[in-house]
């Protein structure tokens, strides 16, 4: 009995012992399990990340096709199905915008704004435990792609023509050199397209925001033009052959800016949030040479004072530009939330600044209170473009087939455009919209200088909100081009005209003196008195009327010497990049 209890006594912590080992290895088995499940479960969450990317990359690449939206999110079901998607599993794809600068502070990704250039696509299907029978987890991934289709395009309001003698005459005078092209040259200039970022490495750049702020010569720009189009081996050699001519003949120092800046001119205007989309656009060798030739050879206007002598009455300071060259604009369809459009051209064939002021404006009182009080009658600045042009892109459309690949370009010729206001002379540096003046100009003011006193202002336009007076003669609605992708066909040059004389620009003048009495605001110590002052602006319109009246008599010969004869708008196809997948989130 003694001995039967002693082998119980042994066998009881040995029973505690095997419990507490069953119970550790049965925890490290749920551990295990668990850790099994952990893992399939990430496995299966990475798939459906593959396949939620591979989907929104295969969609985004419709979503500039003429089946828009819908296209996109069909591609991107078929994609992710045939991609290994079960048949439990769902897809959700979403239209929208991505705009880093636009959407800053929120998520880049919006479903909405024009154009779409966006898919989100978000992939979810249950995935079952591989060790709880029965039970399952939803798991989803989710991807943005974008796509932008960039278009590249020129506007001007006179044709080059094509003749060697002409354009050679046309650089000549703008280069100080002595060109004796060929019209094969020219030819071929006219028809050979430089890729951006051929053109970023031909001059030493690695990104478009580098080449957009990259300042060089003319003669630099033609040897790169002439390196970027070598290594595209799809140029003709007599354009290469010319830009190389060009680049040897051009001993100009004069540095332009590349890219357009809010207060010069450059050589590419950019309406692109990311300027690196530009990468894949082009630009049109003869173009580009056109402008830069232009904007080397200086932004000083000629002189006119002399032509325009309304002494002893007035003075006219007049000052005058011939802008021949086509503005090139590369960028991204559709408008921004104003309205106004992403991606625009604005030309005109004659530009004129007169700033108008009556002799002896400044009232002299005496001896003893000449310092004591200023009187200003008259200090009128007016800006005039002749044959004006403005090209906006309105929507593209890519598809597998340069053909069937199309852009739409709305171009709004005009027979002139006038305005009046503080900033008028700025228009002088207008390169993509249509002529406007945005502040008001003062007019005639009385004022103490010693006590830093305004006690009387008139003044054109409106305060508030900030406007100038602006006219303009142009068509009601604009002419919408469509354009293939296929260079060297019978599209790529397409213009609209006013059938108006440029002498009717001359009239313009004349009903700037009819609208300027409702256009004037008076102010006396900084308190608006327009109402009580009506009598005296109308006199003051009325003073003002022969004055611009004998402006249009001598304005009118002045432009017809210069050959404005009517507006016509000439918009350039330089080609159509249609966007490559890109993923973004």
């Amino acid at each position: 009995m003694r001995r039967g209890a002693a082998i119980a006594r042994a066998a009881r912590p040995q029973r505690g012992a095997i419990a507490l080992l069953a119970a550790v290895w049965v925890s490290l088995a749920v551990v295990a399990l668990g850790a099994i499940d952990i893992g399939h479960f990430f496995y299966a969450r990475r798939d459906l990340q593959r396949t939620a990317d591979l989907a929104a990359a295969a969609g985004v690449q419709l979503i500039g096709s003429a089946g828009g939206c819908a296209a996109a999110a069909g591609s991107a079901q078929l994609n992710a199905a045939a991609n290994g998607l079960p048949g439990d599993g769902t897809v959700a794809a979403t239209c929208g915008r991505w705009d880093p600068s636009a959407n800053a502070g929120q998520s880049y990704f919006v479903a909405s704004g024009t154009p779409l250039n966006a898919l989100q696509v978000v992939v979810s299907r249950p995935v079952p435990f591989l060790f709880l029978i029965g039970q399952t987890r939803e798991l989803s991934a989710s991807a943005v792609a974008q796509a932008t289709n960039i278009r590249s395009f020129s506007v001007s309001t006179s044709v080059a023509g094509l003749s060697g003698g002409l354009v050679n005459g046309l650089l000549n005078g703008l280069l100080d050199t002595s060109l004796n092209l060929d019209v094969a040259s020219y030819q071929g200039l006219a028809t050979a397209q430089v890729k951006l970022s051929d053109l970023a490495a031909a001059l030493g750049v690695g990104s478009m925001s580098q080449l957009l702020q990259t300042q060089v010569t003319l003669g630099q720009l033609a040897s790169a033009m002439a390196t970027a189009l070598a290594q595209g081996s799809v140029a003709s050699a007599s354009a290469i052959s010319g830009l190389n001519t060009i680049a040897s003949a051009s001993a100009g120092t004069t540095a332009i800016n590349l890219g357009n800046t809010a207060s010069t001119s450059g050589l590419l205007a950019i309406g692109l949030a990311n300027p690196e989309a530009a990468a894949s656009a082009t630009v049109n060798a003869l173009d580009a040479l056109m402008v830069a030739a232009e904007i080397a050879h200086g932004t000083s206007a000629v002189d006119l004072g002399a032509a325009l002598d309304l002494s002893p009455v007035a003075s006219v300071t007049a000052q005058a530009r011939i802008l021949k060259p086509p503005v090139i604009a590369v960028g991204e369809a559709g408008t921004y939330p104003d309205g106004t459009y992403r991606t625009s051209a604005h030309s005109a064939s004659v530009q004129v600044y007169l700033k108008l002021r009556l002799v002896n404006a400044n009232l002299d009182l005496g001896a003893g209170f000449p310092s004591l009080v200023n009187v200003s009658l008259l200090d009128l600045p007016i800006y005039l473009e002749v044959a004006p042009g403005t090209a906006d892109l309105q929507s593209t459309q890519c598809s597998t087939q340069k053909s069937t690949s199309y852009s739409w370009i709305a171009a709004t010729p005009g027979v002139a455009a006038l305005c009046v206001g503080g900033d008028a002379s700025g228009n002088f540096a207008n390169t993509a919209a249509p002529t406007a003046c945005s502040q008001p100009a003062p007019l005639t003011s009385v004022s103490v200088p010693l006590l830093s006193l305004n006690a009387i202002d008139v003044s054109v336009g409106s305060r508030s909100p900030a406007n100038g007076f602006n006219l303009s003669l142009q068509p009601p609605q604009p002419t919408v081009f469509r354009f293939d992708n296929v260079s060297g066909d019978s599209d790529d040059y397409q213009s609209t005209d006013t059938n108006g004389l440029g002498s009717a620009a001359g009239g313009l003048v004349s009903q700037l003196a009819g609208g300027l009495a409702n256009s004037m605001q008076a102010s006396a110590l900084g308190l608006d008195i327009t109402d009580i002052a009506a009598p005296l602006l109308q006199a003051l319109a009325k003073l003002l009327k022969p004055i611009l009246n004998s402006l249009d008599l001598l304005l009118v010969p002045l432009l017809q010497l210069l050959g404005v004869q009517i507006g016509v708008s000439t918009v350039h196809d330089l080609g159509l990049a249609c966007g490559q997948a890109q993923l973004v989130y």
